[in-house]
């Protein structure tokens, strides 16, 4: 019996998605059951952290090593190449430049926790807040200046990055005629001419550096009126002493994400143009979809991704009202049908609640940090281990916020497993539906169609599966839906065949009754006869 349920849950929800539900049942009961004080209470805080970050930074050097040599050796089609060569060449540097930034970045994190920066920063702080008059009383005040300090010291480091980051993925002149050409043939742009001059129009064009620094202000100023109650409200919560104080911050920080989720419309907005999709087929078609497979359809807007990254994608927005965004991009780029089928592979992740399976999943992760948070934030070792002489939360939160960004990318891992069961699930249903989602996925992957990246690099840090990864699945659901079909056919056809028999043996059965009951007239008949011949001899 118990076998038979859990082969039930494995084949509706997945192995991967058990498994991982089972393991965060386990962690809630450790983190209530077990006591860990002990152990980390002797634990050597400086360096387990520095151990940890180097065990992620050469585990991403090795995975990012094995991307570069899967690309370089994948055999391409000879016919396409000079139309792929250029995207190749993006992407390995783009692998480069990751590298480059991982490795500064660790080594700066080292540099600043072994000359103790933090601790000058800490002190530098303290001395101006004593200065204006406020003493160790005023604990959150102190604390979030703090912590506003290094994040905007944080932000100023990773600026120069972020921006060439943005740089790359903003679409050239060439993909923007490309997408506004949805009959455009690949075939007519072989010559690398064409290809070179991608750079230059970036850099003539000036739009995207107003862009980007516009953006970096108005994220900074969400976080600085969003952001800011939260994490003071977070600080005052940690700097209360209470039992069971870690549960009550979950509590909190659950009820935030709930209200944050259906709020990212109005902060979608401040970024980009949404407008709603006017009356045509491709809106009709999407109404006429969501009406058959049963959605609660709000609206259909599209917005404009074009102007900031070159790939297209649509979306489901919205956690108690649900609507479609797609971007413009997308519209140009493929046909009714093909948008169709991206809708109802998003209507399949609506149908299996995978948004809210992804948010339990993810609160369980963030209750994990806030338990370990509660178990260290009160530690005078921990604090001592880094060259800080007292304990205070928002010291606290900044040390093991390098600790926890480790295990952070384990669980990456983790979660990213777990939405590509989804995506998988999500094809299904679409196929299932007779959408075509094989021409869509390939029209919307463009030139990155013949790219296979490494198994490993792509487990690791895609949180979708790859291209040929989704084919395959496709093909092995069209051949099992395929085979069902065809076995209820022959199950119909037996039955046909069965009836088809037993009609023939009741129409036996009744011109056998029927013959006899002829036989037995005559012999009446004859009966009858002798009988009257008797009397006449009488």
């Amino acid at each position: 019996m118990v076998s038979k349920s859990i082969s039930s849950l494995l084949n509706k929800y997945g192995s991967v998605t058990v498994v991982v539900y089972i393991w965060c049942i386990g962690i809630v009961i450790a983190m209530v059951v077990f006591n860990i004080q002990p152990l980390l209470e002797i634990m050597p805080w400086f360096k387990f952290t520095i151990g940890c970050n180097m065990f992620i930074f050469f585990l991403e050097l090795y995975l990012d090593i094995r991307q570069s040599f899967t690309i370089r050796a994948f055999n391409y089609p000879n016919s396409n190449y000079h139309e792929i060569k250029y995207h190749i060449q993006n992407i390995l540097g783009l692998i480069n430049f990751s590298r480059t930034e991982s490795t500064i970045g660790f080594i700066i994190e080292c540099l600043v926790l072994y000359f103790g920066v933090l601790v000058g920063i800490y002190n530098i702080n303290d001395y101006i807040w004593f200065y204006f008059g406020f003493n160790r009383t005023y604990e959150i005040t102190r604390g979030m200046a703090y912590l506003l300090e290094i994040s905007l010291i944080s932000s100023l480091v990773r600026l120069p990055f972020e921006m060439y980051r943005i740089y790359i993925d903003q679409p050239s002149n060439e993909d923007s005629n490309n997408n506004n050409n949805p009959n455009n043939n690949p075939n007519n742009n072989k010559t690398p001419a064409g290809e070179t001059n991608k750079t230059y129009d970036k850099f003539k064009n000036k739009d995207w550096i107003k862009q980007i620094i516009w953006d970096q202000i108005k994220m900074f100023l969400i976080s600085l009126f969003v952001g800011l109650p939260l994490l003071t409200i977070t600080l005052s919560l940690f700097y209360w002493q209470y039992p069971y104080q870690w549960f009550t911050i979950v509590i909190f920080v659950s009820i935030v994400a709930l209200f944050f989720s259906d709020l990212y419309p109005s902060i979608a907005y401040l970024f980009n143009n949404f407008s709603v999709l006017e009356d045509c087929q491709l809106r009709n078609e999407i109404s006429e979809l969501s009406r058959k497979l049963n959605f609660p359809l709000h609206e259909i807007y599209t917005m404009d991704g074009s102007k900031r990254v070159s790939h297209s994608n649509a979306f489901l927005m919205g956690f108690w009202t649900s609507s479609f965004v797609l971007y413009d991009n997308l519209i140009k780029q493929l046909t009714t049908q093909e948008i169709l089928a991206i809708i109802g592979h998003e209507i399949g992740h609506h149908k299996f609640m995978h948004n809210m399976k992804h948010l339990l999943i993810q609160l369980v992760f963030v209750g994990n940090f806030i338990y370990l948070f509660s178990s260290v934030v009160n530690l005078q070792v921990f604090y001592v281990g880094f060259g800080f002489d007292r304990v205070d939360v928002s010291v606290g939160l900044v040390l093991f916020s390098y600790l926890y960004s480790t295990f952070a990318n384990l669980l990456r891992f983790v979660t990213n497993l777990i939405r590509r069961e989804f995506e998988y699930a999500a094809d299904a249903y679409a196929i299932e539906n007779g959408l075509e989602m094989k021409k869509a996925l390939v029209s919307m992957h463009g030139k990155g169609v013949y790219i296979k990246p490494d198994r490993f690099f792509s487990l690791y840090y895609y949180s979708h599966p790859t291209l040929m990864e989704r084919l395959e699945s496709i093909n092995l659901i069209k051949k099992s839906l395929s085979s069902s079909s065809s076995s209820t056919n022959n199950n119909n056809n037996n039955n046909n065949n069965n009836n088809n028999n037993n009609n023939n043996n009741n129409n036996n059965n009744n011109n056998n009754n029927n013959n006899n009951n002829n036989n037995n007239n005559n012999d009446n008949d004859n009966d009858d006869n002798i009988n009257i011949n008797n009397k006449k001899l009488d």
